[in-house]
């Protein structure tokens, strides 16, 4: 009599090789789907209904495998497999969604996937999806997203997504996201995020981020953060930074700050700052600042400073030179740490050496000699 543990064993060691064996059948028919079709054509012209190879006309199937080619309309209901060799030149269309390596034409369905390139129009009730370059128009109802370039429009319901660059238009609901450089528009109802440069237009619902620098136009509805060179117009409902050399127009509800450089204009609801030197005309509620010499028109509600000023100064409380002050101050105290040149006006002026009229209750003027260093009124030093 045989025990039943060694009966098992016997059972489960035969089980192994022919559960084996079916495994490998499956991958055979996988790696050699069937093709079977009714195909009413003449030389590949006219109608085949099934998982045909190929055709030239209307094409039928209920799952695409291995599909090589159709110059016409191909209609399957369920998703594909295995189709990223596949060429469809006309119109992809699906239930669940088309999937092929080159779409040239229009692609439709719940989901429409090309591996390799997009050229035409693609749309996607829930995502339109190329793992390649798209040249043309994309919508998903939820997401586009090209993995290479996009060349033309991407729409997506809550994100656009672009891996190369842009040459066009991306638009998400909640974000725009592009990995490489732009030139055209990124906008996202939160967010608009550009990781290279951009030529062209970045706008944000919240923010806008572009990583790379901008020519161009960058509004964020709370800021506007540019960590390359800025060449153009940057708006934030909070704050506009531009972080590297900034020329044009920054404007932000509460600061407008230049990282480096800046010729232009900044305007800033409590502070317009610039990390270097600055040449236009700046002006904040509470104070302008500049970390080398700012050269041009400063309006600061409480302050103005800078190492260097040049120009016409106008400051609530007070101006600060640490260098030097060249042309026209108004403050309630004028500061001067170096040398003056030219005229201050305000409660108290006080300057290290004058070269210039200082008008006041008090002044002071360094290289003044004797009680002519302090003058009530007006002081002097002319040469």
């Amino acid at each position: 009599m045989v025990e039943k543990p060694v009966v098992a064993a016997l059972l489960v060691s035969l089980s192994l090789p022919a559960g084996a064996a079916a495994q490998e059948r499956d991958d055979r028919r996988r790696e050699r789907p069937s093709h079977a079709a009714l195909n009413l054509t003449v030389d590949n012209f006219g109608i085949s209904i099934g998982n045909s190879r190929g055709v030239d006309g209307l094409r039928l199937n209920f799952r695409d495998d291995d599909l090589w080619w159709v110059n016409g309309i191909n209609f399957t209901l369920w998703q594909p497999r295995h189709n990223y060799d596949a060429v469809i030149n006309g119109l992809a269309l699906g239930i669940i969604g088309p999937q092929a390596g080159w779409i040239n034409g229009l692609a439709a369905g719940l989901a429409v996937e090309v591996g390799h390139q997009m050229n035409g129009v693609g749309v996607g009730g829930l995502a339109t999806v190329s793992n390649g370059a798209f040249n043309g128009i994309a919508v998903g109802g939820l997401a586009t997203a090209a993995n290479a370039d996009l060349n033309g429009l991407g729409v997506g319901g809550l994100a656009s997504v672009i891996s190369g660059n842009t040459k066009g238009l991306a638009v998400g609901g909640l974000a725009s996201v592009i990995n490489g450089q732009v030139e055209g528009i990124g906008v996202g109802g939160l967010a608009s995020v550009i990781s290279g440069k951009a030529r062209g237009i970045a706008v944000g619902g919240l923010s806008a981020v572009v990583n790379g620098g901008v020519e161009g136009l960058a509004v964020g509805g709370l800021a506007s953060v540019v960590n390359g060179g800025m060449r153009g117009l940057s708006v934030g409902g909070l704050a506009a930074v531009a972080n590297g050399g900034t020329e044009g127009l920054l404007v932000g509800g509460l600061a407008a700050v230049a990282g480096g450089d800046m010729s232009g204009v900044a305007i800033g609801g409590l502070a317009a700052v610039a990390g270097g030197s600055f040449n236009g005309v700046a002006i904040g509620g509470w104070a302008v600042e500049a970390g080398d010499f700012l050269q041009g028109i400063a309006i600061g509600g409480y302050k103005v400073e800078s190492w260097d000023l040049e120009g016409l100064i106008i400051a609530g409380i007070r101006t600060k030179a640490k260098e030097s002050l060249t042309g026209f101050a108004v403050a309630g105290y004028n500061n001067v740490q170096g040398v003056q040149r030219g005229l201050t006006i305000g409660v108290y002026n006080r300057a290290r050496e004058l070269h210039g009229v200082q008008v006041g209750l008090l002044n002071y003027a360094g290289n003044n000699r004797g009680i002519w260093k302090w003058l009530p009124i007006i002081n002097a030093h002319l040469n």
